[in-house]
Parts: structure tokens; sequence; C-alpha cells
């Protein structure tokens, strides 16, 4: 066990440090959903410190064979998405104590994710007949829905980074077209290129409100909002309601995403109970990117908005079809192709 000069008395500058960063989060614009689960991994990470060294935890105590004890425990009593969440937490954690001063140096930063027993991790993307079903479904659902869709699917958005789009975050053009993504995790921004899909599917639903003659990028593109305009400051997307006037909250998404799931399921484009969220779409661009450029991750990260390639390295993860058609081509097969 280790040593603590009193084994029962409490470091208040540790519960300071996380009530002031609990509230750095919150204006830093993290959702109230992360505040309170990264809340939550760090006070069971202080309440395992106590019973595992005796003591409560100081930051003299905060050292990375610590973190690296409690993420092995972890390992040995929950799945691997759940210890996944704990070194996320962790290491957002670490970092601000070492920005603030508190520690000298991360004790977090060399904590990675981990994987599940016996296989990697490997995200699920959809097909392209699920693909085909959702934008189809979305499509006559209306112009909104469906240049979200697009938007998840042809640029790997987050759908709380969707939400908080406004309308000056999107250079929109004939040729080519940007997207400033202001709301990513750590308040990091980015600037995300946008295709032609992409940027046709936005043309279609801004045309009407932004008062275009037509539907067309040229139309669109002439009187997109920018700079000072006033409407460049507005959220992009809008309720529905005629007398009140507010903007789409990542919930109203989801639950757009879910009809349209629903819908699919119904038609038979995707399975019952599929469980497909804009998450989904994510992988899904994420993907289908690695298998048009094979090994560029630094690219997806860029895109993604990923601050390590550790993260985004799951995705070159082979699946399990993938390895079964190469080891059947190889020449040690004698019954191959």
């Amino acid at each position: 066990m280790r040593a603590c000069a009193d084994s029962f008395s409490t470091d208040d500058r540790v519960q300071r440090a996380v009530d002031q960063w609990l509230a750095a989060l919150a204006m830093n614009d993290a959702s109230p959903h992360t505040i309170r689960r990264y809340a939550t991994v760090v006070r069971d990470f202080l309440a395992w410190y106590v019973v595992e060294y005796g003591c409560s935890l100081s930051f003299d105590g905060l050292v990375p064979t610590v973190v690296i004890a409690y993420r092995n425990q972890l390992q040995t009593l929950r799945q691997p998405s759940t210890v996944n969440v704990h070194i996320s937490a962790l290491r957002t954690w670490g970092t601000w104590l070492e920005a603030e001063g508190y520690v000298a140096h991360n004790p977090t930063q060399r904590l990675k994710i981990v994987g599940h027993a016996g296989t990697a991790r490997i995200p699920h993307g959809l097909a392209d007949r699920a693909i085909n079903g959702l934008l189809a479904e979305a499509q006559r659902t209306g112009a909104r829905a469906y240049a979200i869709v697009m938007l998840l699917l042809q640029s790997g958005l987050r759908i709380g980074e969707c939400a908080a789009l406004y309308w000056g975050d999107i250079t929109l053009g004939e040729r080519s077209g940007d997207m400033l993504v202001r709301s990513g995790k750590g308040r990091k921004t980015r600037v995300v290129p946008l295709t032609l899909s992409a940027r046709q599917a936005l043309a279609t639903y801004a045309a009407p409100i932004l008062g275009a003659s037509s539907p067309s990028l040229k139309d669109v593109v002439a009187v997109w909002p920018h700079g000072s305009h006033a409407q460049a400051s507005r959220p992009i997307w809008q309720t529905r309601k005629r007398h009140v006037r507010a903007a789409l909250t990542d919930t109203a998404i989801r639950r757009i995403i879910a009809i349209l799931v629903r819908l699919c399921e119904a038609r038979g484009f995707l399975p019952p109970h599929s469980k497909v969220s804009a998450h989904t779409f994510r992988h899904t661009f994420a993907m289908a990117y690695l298998t048009a450029h094979p090994g560029d991750l630094a690219g997806l990260a860029t895109i993604l908005g990923h601050a390590t390639l550790d993260t985004t390295r799951i995705y070159a993860n082979p699946t399990t079809d993938q390895l079964r058609q190469r080891m059947e081509g190889l020449a040690l097969n004698a019954y191959g192709d």
C-alpha cells in the first residue's frame, strides 16, 4: 500500500480543482451529459484511490503509475467501451491540471484507449443499400432532413458539431466549399471541405430561406450570407414553428434520424432494431474515406477532429470478412482461386 502522510484527511485542493475543471468544461460549451459523465468518472477514480491506498489523493500522488493501475483494474471489471469513457475523461482532466499548473506533468498523457479482449474494436458503417434508403427517406421528409443527413454522411461531423453550425460557418461556392467547425471536442476548431453532394443539398435547403431564385448552386451562392450579414450569425438549422424561431438542437436532430431509421427498417433497407445513429454516419464516412485513400490516417484525423491518431486508427482495422478474403487469396491456400 502507498504511504500517506495523513490517511484520513481530505485534500481540499483536489476537490476544488475538480469543481473548477467541471466549471471550465461548462464554459467551453461541453454538453451537460459530458460534464455529468466526466464528473462521475473522476469522483469514482478518487474514491478508488482512497480504498486502494488508504488515503485521499493529493497532487503529489497523482502519477502515471497510479492512473495506469486504475485503468488496469477497470479492465477486469468493465467493458472496454466503458473503460475508454473513463480514460477519455481522465485524459481531459490531466491535460487541464497541467495547463492550470496543478501538476508539473500530465499523468494521463500516455494513457491509451483499450480494445476488446481478443479482437480489435472495429466500428460498423452502413452498406450502400442502407445509405441509399436513408437518403431517399430523408428526401421524402424534406430538404432540411436531407441536408442534415447528407452533411453527416459526407463529412463525418459529430451531431453536436452539426447542430452548432451557423450560416457564416459555411463558405459555399460552385466549385468548392468549406465548413468551419467551431464546437469540436476540447473547443478546437477545424475546417472541413464540403463535397459537391453536400453543397447541393445545402443549396436546396437554403434556397427558399435566403430567397434565391432557384435551388441551383449558382443562384444560392449569389445570396449566401457571410461577413457582417445579419443571417450569418444565426443557426443554420431552424425549427419549423411559424411564430417561434429557434435553433434545432442535437436532440431534435437525433429524433429526425431515429424517424428515418425506423422508416428504413419498415421498408427493409435496415434490419429491425439496427441501432443506427448519427455516429453510424460518422463511422460510415471514415471507413469510406480510408477505402478510397488507404493509409491516410492523418488526413482522416484532421477531418474528424481527432486529437491523436490512436482514435483514428480503429478505422484501419480490417473486418473479419476482409481478413477472410485476404487469407483465401494467399498462395499457401492450395484450394484458393
